[in-house]
């Protein structure tokens, strides 16, 4: 078991309003599949209190197949983006609202000063007046894009000091090479009452979950065993800042 799994396991659970702080949330994912993978069971158990998770996904996922034939860059974009709103659609038994797409190409989340205040302007205006915390994914995830999204996120909570500021990691969990978390800023929020709703979602990102596109053999595609454990695990936060 690695460092942060074994932490998590004496982490306390929350109930999903203590992410939330009470009010509604915006959920940064670098990916279209990382809002469903990290944090789609509080996304849903959010959405059935009658509040608003709203979603943006930083990159368009357009690399993960960059040798198919069958998908091609503009394909896959188009793909990815119509699995996201189908994720994000059934996460909140349809009431919305749709995820915003930043478009920025794989690989590519925005970083550096010009590049983040850029990004930072588009997204301001999606965080409401009941928006109370963000959901970014964690800058201890051994993936670039992954980093820049916890970066965006810390630097958006610098202009908006009163949300608070939780991480989801997803390849962080696997790494063993990570510094156990501090159990202080780690929680967990239990899925079982929405793992329906999360195994719809995951599914719905069929190219990285599935052998949707079978021309590429480099390309990405989740194993089966990482699918579980998304699926199965308690969802981990890790709190970042709080007002």
């Amino acid at each position: 078991m690695t460092p942060l799994l074994r932490a998590a396991g004496n982490a306390r659970a929350v109930m999903v309003d203590v992410l939330a702080s009470g009010g509604d949330v915006l959920v940064l994912a670098p990916h279209p599949d990382d809002e469903s993978l990290g944090c789609g069971a509080a996304i849903a158990a959010l959405s059935a209190l009658g509040r608003c998770a709203q979603v943006v996904v930083v990159t368009d996922g357009g690399h993960s197949h960059p040798a198919s034939r069958s998908t091609p860059p503009a394909s896959l974009r188009r793909l990815r983006a119509a699995e996201v709103t189908r994720a994000v659609d059934i996460l909140t038994a349809g009431r919305g609202p749709a995820p915003v797409l930043l478009g920025y190409p794989d690989s590519a989340a925005p970083d550096g000063d010009a590049a983040a205040d850029a990004a930072i302007a588009r997204i301001l205006p999606h965080i409401g007046p009941s928006t109370r915390a963000i959901w970014a994914s964690w800058g201890g995830d051994p993936h670039a894009d992954h980093a820049r999204t916890a970066r965006l996120a810390a630097r958006l909570v610098a202009r908006q000091p009163a949300l608070a500021l939780w991480s989801y990691p997803i390849w962080g969990r696997f790494d063993p090479g990570r510094a156990e978390a501090d159990v202080d800023t780690l929680v967990r929020f239990e899925t079982r009452r929405w793992r329906d709703l999360k195994a719809a979602a995951i599914a719905a990102h069929a190219s990285q979950m599935t052998g949707l596109i079978s021309d590429d053999p480099g390309g990405f595609r989740m194993t089966d065993a990482h699918q579980r454990h998304f699926l199965t695990s308690p969802e981990i936060f890790l709190r970042e800042t709080q007002p």
